[in-house]
């Protein structure tokens, strides 16, 4: 399957390999086969395929079960056959875990038998060595040759736990699993144990895991399309080491509804920078990933916790806005959570006088003001809680709540009812329950495995829980607004780029100018003079002070080597200046720029760079000095619309300096919206563009005007 995109930046499907029909997966086969063939048993009990085929029973599936190995034998109640030849055709599926240099041969086999789809479990392939890297392109071919479809190599296969499908080689207790409506793409067979067993223990469950392996043939891409049309999956996890088709999946992440929650490994920053580009330093590669999951609401998680509050929370009613109420048995914790509450940025609205009455009204010693946190540290009555818990969730300017409860003895049994009231409430009235509690270990455990609503430990977990669900609702709420178009003579700059590429990387500074100009972004009065006698002319046409900015293909960085003077104010200091900049140069001097002097505004930064994975994306940060002193910006992956250009500028923490401050007045934003819309269309139009910086751009009381701009093109 690819999925390429068109000059807009929108996806455009191309079925391809057999893997789409009439706009329907054929991959359910591979999911939910009728019949399964394990290659690689033997009746040893420390035989890993034998732990496959013993999984399969584990796990009742109903479909026909065949096994091959090297030796015959009986295992199961079914016979080893020693050769693929001893099989009927068309078996749906494949299951290999034999060593790395077999496995060619027996995808051959496969072929010949009419086996469109293999789980490859052997490792010992690129992850291990050269000669197990030529094994994989063998082990490909092989399977390009016959049209089959692989899963792995080096992984622990597919886990449908809906069906029984289950071919993992390590051990697994069906009792042990909990059924749910999660599933998951892992790159780790080891991860995926993990998740299974963590997610089993959180009252949340799984439907279905890919280990993914080495990713030889489908990966995290083709997974994801099948899981978004899965019935039987409503949240989707992902765990990547990598990612190389990133614009990819976030556009699958856009066409769906289901929550992504992707733990993303592996965050080490990459040598892969466009070192020429202050862009580039602003913008490593895990910040990227960062900005295009957000983008995309995929929530990251940033570890194993994280990952699974994430899930329970997305279990529940969404958190539709930042009114908070926290109920708690224990006014300590109730300030621990109000604090943690701030934080993360929820209010804690005051309740009515009429309802502080009427809860006032239950308590035996009236010692405890009914606030929000409301303690109730004075009630002992769980039907009261259960009543007070509904009455706030009627509240039509709550969004959500905590509630924090702690039992022992004689209330763990009536905490059960109290759970249960609370999963039922919370969905009766589709507001997000966040239920803490404190309790045994055994009874604890008990209530995991009882009920299929999350429970929370701490008011911290719940809280950061509580704020995906918020951040969640709200890119949701957002209409998928379409970038705008600009109108553009593409043709004249297609021409200047293709000129400019035959000889070199970069434009010349009168070239990169041209091309901003051509889209609409101001650049400030500029003439170019190639020869001395040229100069009085250009000064006579530019209003103002001037400045002067030598222009040579061997100068990338015009400050460093003294290639610009500001402030010029007559003829005589500008053929002076002009001398100077004319022996910077032994060869390649194209002239100097003479250009207007923008005063007053201040200076910010535009760029874009072009990544390898995510395509074209769009910085934004303070220019000037305050690069250096505040190393703050921000980025989106292009195209980007206008909600998504005013929250680049908003979102820095520095941009009150923007909005006019200390008696300044507000500079135009609206006009730095506009830069950074024509920006991203330049990247999305031209992918010859390797990265551009403007820098600075002059921001002033009306209007925001370009003074210096490089582009790189690609090799």
């Amino acid at each position: 399957m690819t999925l390429p995109f068109n000059e807009t930046g929108i996806i455009a499907l191309t079925l391809d390999n057999g893997l789409f029909t009439q706009g329907r997966i054929k991959m359910d086969q591979l999911f939910n086969p009728k019949s399964v063939v394990v290659i690689g048993v033997s009746e040893n009990p420390d035989n890993l395929a034998r732990i496959i085929a013993e999984n399969l029973f584990e796990f009742q599936f109903n479909g026909e079960i065949f096994l091959v190995g090297k030796k015959e034998g009986i295992l199961l109640g079914r016979r080893i056959c020693t050769s693929m030849e001893d099989l009927r055709e068309g078996i749906d599926v494949a299951v290999i875990l034999t060593p790395a240099q077999t496995v060619p041969e027996i995808l051959e086999s496969c072929g010949r038998k009419k086996i469109r789809w293999a789980i490859i479990e052997s490792g010992g392939f690129s992850e291990y060595s050269e000669e197990g890297a030529k094994l994989e392109k063998e082990a490909l071919r092989t399977a390009k040759k016959w049209g089959i479809r692989m899963v792995g190599p080096n992984g622990i296969g597919i886990l449908n736990f809906e069906n029984g499908f289950v071919v993992a080689f390590p051990p697994l207790n069906r009792k042990a699993v909990r059924k749910g409506k999660v599933s998951l793409l892992v790159q780790s067979g080891g991860v995926s144990l993990t998740y299974l067993n963590l997610l089993s223990s959180a009252s949340v469950g799984i439907s279905k895991i890919v280990s993914m392996g080495n990713k030889l043939d489908l990966n995290e891409i083709d997974y994801l399309q099948y899981l978004i049309q899965d019935r039987q999956t409503e949240i989707i996890g992902i765990y990547l080491e990598s990612i190389q088709r990133g614009r990819e999946l976030i556009e699958l992440a856009r066409s769906t509804s289901k929550p992504i929650i992707l733990h993303k490994a592996n965050t080490g920053e990459a040598s892969r920078e466009i070192a020429k580009l202050h862009t580039a330093a602003l913008a490593n590669d895990d910040r990227i990933v960062d900005t295009a999951l957000k983008q995309a609401d995929i929530v990251r998680a940033k570890d194993f916790r994280s990952f699974i509050n994430a899930v329970k929370v997305l279990s529940l009613p969404p958190m539709k806005g930042n009114d908070l109420v926290i109920l708690s048995r224990s006014g300590g914790i109730a300030i621990v959570a109000a604090d943690s509450a701030e934080r993360y940025g929820f209010r804690l609205s005051p309740m009515k006088k009429s309802f502080q009455k009427r809860i006032h009204s239950y308590f035996r010693a009236k010692v405890i003001q009914p606030t929000n946190p409301l303690d109730l540290g004075d009630l002992f009555d769980f039907d009261l809680y259960t009543k007070i818990l509904e009455q706030v969730l009627k509240i039509k300017t709550v969004d959500g709540m905590i509630f924090q409860h702690a039992a022992v003895g004689e209330e763990m049994k009536p905490s059960r009812k109290l759970i249960q009231a609370a999963q039922e409430l919370s969905f009766r009235y589709q507001k997000p329950v966040a239920f803490c509690y404190l309790t045994e270990e055994e009874e604890l455990a008990y209530i995991k495995r009882a009920f299929d609503y999350p429970i929370f430990i701490e008011p911290e977990d719940a809280l950061s829980a509580l704020a995906i669900s918020r951040e969640h609702y709200r890119k949701r709420k957002i209409s998928r607004e379409k970038p705008p178009t600009y109108s553009v003579h593409r043709a004249h700059i297609t021409q200047l780029i293709l000129k400019t590429h035959r000889a070199k990387k970069e434009l010349l500074l009168p070239e990169a100018f041209e091309i901003l100009k051509a889209y609409g972004i101001p650049v400030a009065d500029y003439q170019l003079v190639q020869k001395k006698e040229e100069l009085k002319k250009a000064l006579n046409e530019i209003k103002g002070p001037v400045a002067l900015k030598v222009i040579s293909p061997e100068i990338s960085h015009k400050s460093d080597v003294g290639g610009v003077v500001l402030n010029l104010r007559n003829f005589s200091e500008a053929e002076r200046a002009y001398s100077k900049l004319n022996q910077l140069t032994q060869r390649g001097f194209s002239g100097v720029l003479v250009q207007e002097m923008i005063t007053g505004g201040k200076e910010i930064i535009l760029g874009a760079k072009r990544d390898p994975s995510f395509g074209p994306v769009i910085l934004f940060g303070l220019g000037g000095i305050y690069v250096e002193v505040f190393k703050e910006s921000s980025l989106r992956v292009a195209p980007i619309n206008r909600a998504e250009a005013e929250e680049m500028i908003s979102e820095l923490k520095t941009a009150s300096i923007l909005k006019g401050i200390r008696g300044e007045r507000p500079l135009d934003i609206e006009a730095l919206v506009e830069n950074l819309l024509k920006l991203s269309q330049l990247m999305i139009d031209f992918p010859e563009i390797e990265g551009i910086d403007i820098n600075p751009v002059k921001v002033l009381e009306k209007g925001a005007v370009a003074v210096d701009a490089r582009i790189l093109l690609s090799r």
